[in-house]
């Protein structure tokens, strides 16, 4: 139902941690999945930190690149190749319903992808009518240059922000160019720009929004020894699931799906024949 790109700030507010959050809790209807994609140009950070090496770098943004130019495949076709199926807590052998592009092991890699972002933009968009929705971790600078694509053809913005002095700071200029993009030419408006918080900080959600001049949609607690197992692959206590940070990422995570949804547009395009095609229908 929905396309959501979250978007950093200097200063590491948090951005993969809150996606991962989401993407663990994201409300799933039966028969759909949500995607995570690792879009940050400066590079990936999943494989080697939550998943703390255990899985080889052999899938991913860079190797559908590579896939979709050198080798001549489709890509559309080489995309579904490239995901990794996370289990999900309470079932081992995974449901295949919560999924994952992993990004770029060197930022190097971005100058390859110049061709790629409109695509893979378009991409995310069309498989929502193939009961996907998705998350796009776009880091501090990924909203702009090339793979600001990815943000301005997303249903739901999403800054992260710390509610200190410094990061009200980092994020004032930040919000004042994403809104200025969505609302020129390629943009879909300001309605779907809106604030991540993480409540670190002196300064209220209202504050926030005032300061920013953008709602805030979400909040999730400061924790760090929580969100510790999210961004290092920390050891993950029994108590982690009904925690504070994923209690807060849940009831977030059900508010996100529902703004995108309302803003979803029914889109046609021959990316949609195609995905049929791949995907058998599903």
């Amino acid at each position: 139902m929905a396309v959501t790109a979250l978007v950093g700030a200097p200063g590491a507010p948090g951005v993969t941690s809150s996606a991962l959050a989401l993407l663990r809790t994201w409300p799933l209807e039966e028969n759909w999945r949500v995607l995570l994609a690792e879009c940050d140009p400066d590079g990936g950070a999943i494989l080697p930190g939550t998943l703390q090496g255990r899985l080889p770098a052999d899938r991913g943004l860079r190797h559908l690149a590579v896939s979709s130019r050198l080798q001549g495949q489709d890509l559309v076709a080489a995309f579904w190749t490239q995901l990794i199926a996370l289990s999900e807590p309470g079932d081992p052998a995974g449901a295949r319903r919560r999924l994952l592009l992993p990004g770029l092991t060197d930022p190097a890699q971005a100058a390859s992808l110049t061709a790629v972002w409109a695509q893979l933009a378009d991409l995310f968009a069309a498989i929502e009518a193939h009961q996907h929705d998705v998350l796009v971790d776009l880091g501090r600078s990924g909203a702009f240059g090339p793979s600001g694509m990815l943000a301005l053809k997303a249903d739901t913005v999403l800054v992260v922000v710390r509610g200190t002095l410094r990061g009200l700071h980092s994020a004032s200029s930040r919000v004042a160019a994403l809104r200025r993009r969505m609302e020129g030419e390629g943009g879909r408006g300001t309605s779907g720009l809106g604030i991540l918080l993480i409540t670190e900080g002196a300064y209220s959600a209202r504050e926030v929004e005032q300061e920013l001049e953008a709602p805030v949609v979400m909040t999730l607690p400061y924790a760090p020894k929580d969100a510790a197992v999210l961004s290092d692959g920390a050891p993950e206590g029994a108590k982690f699931g009904r925690g504070e940070l994923m209690r807060a990422a849940r009831s977030g995570a059900a508010a996100v799906r529902g703004q995108g949804a309302s803003r979803r547009p029914r889109i046609t395009s021959p990316l949609h024949q195609k995905l049929r095609e791949v995907t058998g229908g599903r």
